[in-house]
């Protein structure tokens, strides 16, 4: 069997939605031949097949050095980070700018010196027929990169990097997109999640194979967690809002207007956010004057946030209108279809791999103005007092689950090792096998 040195930053025990493709490959791939190591930063707990290197928080170091200790910047300094268009004072952006530049090209450059070193050690035995590179964090490829690899390298890109839309510097864009193009000299394949975003980065790299490996859920993550119904019509939304690139204030506009219209009541319905408590969000809470209908859980389990996935009549998502965001598929999406529960997706640009996926798989629709939001909350509203609350099929997103995942990237592998991989005969679906 063939042996893949996957090196992702967000590897198991580590929790949050970036983990969740390095879980699944873990699992499935030795499924469909391909025996599997993971290489990753230290950890508390790594499990069997896991291999660490020793790892430098930078930015954690400079904050002790100065006198900081565990507090951030914006504690210190006692402001709240500036929120998504909103103008920066003169001390928020003395903050941006000293974690832009300790934080380059991201927070986990400390992985950079002390990874490449064990990972050329690792390379240097010959035991492997691939690398696969998770990322971001970019330093992940900048490790490859700069590490002497004689096998077929297969850079999987779960977001896109010079070309993202969360730069607030175009120089630094700029500096990113050749750094990109010099760490990518060295790849044989780059995998990423959706078309659009396959397709810049062709742009980058016309002489490599750039193919599409979309995100996934875990059909046995979901078999004991219950279907079951709140009081109220209840609109669940987990994960991060980025200082409001994504932006639920349509929809709070949207149910603010059905109120007092009298077409809701407000013990009709419970918007929950299961995502960091920031000033901003609380402040758009009390603008729509929402306190009663509106609760921020704050970060939970991921066993809790399932149970409340699967307790909601209808599951957000709010899409932020940048110029690159036609491809963006986040792992939160499948991780809803997993829920099997209708999706409200709200904003975004004109054109999106959301409305594509969500189409095939007939798991919700998105909203682009008040309109549609309205239309779609009094929906869920009255399917809930009807008791007929909707399940999305199992058949139909059977498509996105873990072992289709896993089965297209080693197709992938297959493709740039010249390798035959077979799965064992009559291995199931769900069996791993790890090695160090």
């Amino acid at each position: 069997m063939p042996r893949v040195l996957l090196v992702s930053y967000y590897a198991p025990p580590r929790s949050g939605v970036a983990t969740t493709r390095t879980r699944q490959l873990m699992q499935y791939l030795p499924a469909h031949g391909w025996e599997v190591t993971v290489f990753t930063a230290r950890l508390t707990q790594a499990g069997p097949g896991v291999i660490e290197s020793a790892y430098v928080d930078l930015p954690a170091a400079l904050k002790a050095a100065v006198g900081l200790g565990g507090r951030s910047a914006h504690e210190t300094l006692n402001i709240a980070p500036a929120a998504h268009g909103a103008r920066r004072s003169f001390r928020q952006a003395i903050v941006a700018w000293g974690y832009r530049l300790t934080s380059y090209p991201d927070p986990h450059i400390g992985w950079l010196l002390p990874g490449r070193t064990a990972l050329r050690d690792l390379l240097a035995r010959g035991r492997y027929d691939a690398v696969l590179s998770s990322s971001p964090p970019f330093t992940t490829d900048l490790m490859l990169a700069s590490t002497a690899i004689h096998i077929p390298w297969v850079a999987d890109y779960r977001d896109l990097w010079g070309d993202s839309d969360y730069y607030a510097s175009r120089v630094r864009q700029h500096v990113d997109r050749w750094l990109e193009r010099w760490t990518l000299r060295r790849v044989s394949a780059v995998t990423t999640i959706s078309e659009p975003m396959a397709q810049v980065l062709r742009s980058h790299r016309r002489d490599v194979p750039v193919e599409v490996v979309p995100n996934a859920f875990d059909e046995l993550e979901w078999r004991n967690v219950p279907f079951e119904e709140e009081l109220r019509a209840t609109f669940v939304y987990a994960g991060q809002l980025f200082g409001g690139r994504r932006d639920p204030r349509p929809l709070f506009r949207a149910v603010r207007s059905l109120i007092d219209a009298g077409k809701v009541a407000t013990d009709d319905l419970r918007i929950d956010f299961y995502s960091v408590p920031e000033p901003w969000l609380a402040e758009a809470i009390a603008e729509a004057n929402l306190a009663e209908v509106v609760y921020v859980r704050g970060l939970v389990s991921r066993e809790e946030v399932m149970c409340a996935e699967r307790r909601a009549d209808r599951l957000l998502m709010f899409l932020w209108d940048g110029p690159s965001t036609e491809g963006i598929l986040t792992g939160k999406l499948f991780e809803y279809l997993g829920a099997q529960r209708r999706i409200l997706a709200i904003g975004g640009p004109s054109r999106s791999a959301v409305d594509e996926l969500l189409s095939v798989t007939d798991a919700g629709l998105r909203a682009r103005d008040d309109a549609a939001i309205r239309a779609e909350v009094l929906l869920a509203v009255a399917e809930h007092k009807a008791k007929t609350i909707q399940r999305v099929p199992p058949e139909k997103v059977a498509a996105y689950s873990a072992h289709e995942m896993a089965h297209a990237m080693a197709r992938v592998l297959e493709r740039v090792t010249g390798s035959q991989s077979h799965a064992p005969a009559c291995e199931p679906a769900t069996a791993a096998r790890y090695s160090p």
